[in-house]
């Protein structure tokens, strides 16, 4: 009777190994998920940045040269009315 019990048991080796594996996948996981959450903070941040950045430069040429800037919107104004 004692024998079957000292008898290897492959069956819940595998489970065992299964369930391990399990746990690291659900480690590794959590891991990415955090990472993509920083990734996209990160890229939402850069893109603000960028846009701040873009709108004073074109506040700037606006004031260097309001003529020129009038005669561009009213071009784009002239052709977003044509393609309507």
């Amino acid at each position: 009777m004692n024998d079957q019990f000292d008898e290897a048991a492959p069956l819940v080796d595998e489970a065992l190994a299964a369930t391990e594996r399990k746990r690291d996948d659900n480690e590794e996981l959590r891991a990415l998920k955090a990472e993509v959450a920083r990734l996209q903070e990160s890229f939402a941040a850069t893109v603000f940045g960028a846009g701040h950045i873009a709108f004073d430069e074109v506040r700037e040429k606006v004031r260097a040269q309001p003529m020129t800037a009038a005669v561009a919107v009213a071009c784009l104004g002239f052709l977003y009315g044509v393609t309507r």
